[in-house]
């Protein structure tokens, strides 16, 4: 649990790339600049997946994909829902712009994928190096602090036009906490 003296809360990704041994992000949640954001993502972090089948969309990150990867900008993941960018609502409703005090100064930032002001939801990147067009438009909370090397190799796979892994080159989180 965070307290007030903590200021970083960590949390990590088991990635498989293509089918490949799952790998280790390390990320650093800046809890005290941005806590609602670093609890909405923990959130998802830390929801056990379900094997229900009739559950449908569980909100957790566990095997959900990195969607998006376009090579020198970012990777972005985090729609439990449809698994291509076009879903996946904040874990405890409403989730506005808390702020935007940290910026997208370097690669391995973690910042909230949106829409447009006050529409993140379960939705994340992790940038590959500098973002500063992004500053002031989308909620930054934290930092890869280990597996840079992992979130780099993402680039590698094959890509559609639209940037998305091809099938057989899927990236899934298979465990998260």
């Amino acid at each position: 649990m965070t307290t007030k003296t903590q200021r970083y809360q960590k949390c990590y990704f088991r990635i498989s790339i293509a089918g490949k041994d799952p790998q280790t992000i390390h990320i650093n949640l800046d809890t005290q600049t941005c806590p609602k954001t670093c609890a909405n993502f923990l959130s998802f972090c830390t929801a056990p997946p379900t094997n229900n089948p009739n559950s449908k969309s569980p909100k957790t990150y566990h095997n959900t994909i990195f969607h998006r990867i376009i090579p020198g900008f970012m990777v972005q993941g985090g729609d439990y829902q449809n698994f291509d960018g076009t879903g996946g609502e904040s874990f405890h409703g409403d989730l506005t712009d808390e702020n935007f005090i940290l910026k997208h100064t370097q690669a391995g930032i973690l910042s909230m994928a949106n829409r447009g002001k006050n529409t993140a939801g379960s939705q994340f990147f992790i940038t590959l190096g500098k973002a500063s067009h992004l500053d002031g438009k989308h909620v930054a909370f934290g930092s890869v602090c280990e597996g840079m090397d992992v979130v780099e190799s993402m680039v590698e796979v094959e890509r559609d036009d639209r940037d998305r892994p091809v099938s057989m080159q899927k990236i899934v989180i298979t465990e998260c906490g």
